[in-house]
């Protein structure tokens, strides 16, 4: 189901209609996030209510802005 937005998403886009990029959304929804420390289901409905994006890939955006800022563990065991 992404896929075929995506698709329908660049389409739109070589056809002159006025997009924005996924990754200024999901600088958007990592800022919101992150930095305003908003509450991530507000963000993913505001994303789709305002940017007309489906609500699955605003939430596919969240997740991808917490996953951002979650602590990567680096592999390695302590002794």
């Amino acid at each position: 189901m992404a896929a075929v937005w995506v698709v329908a998403y660049r389409v739109g886009f070589d056809e002159g209609r006025l997009t924005i990029p996924l990754r200024m959304i999901s600088a958007l929804a990592d800022h919101r996030i992150a930095c305003l420390e908003e509450d991530p289901a507000r963000t993913a409905r505001d994303l789709a209510e305002h940017l007309g994006l489906p609500e699955n890939e605003a939430r596919r955006q969240i997740e991808r802005a917490e996953q951002a800022r979650s602590p990567r563990s680096s592999g390695l065991r302590s002794a």
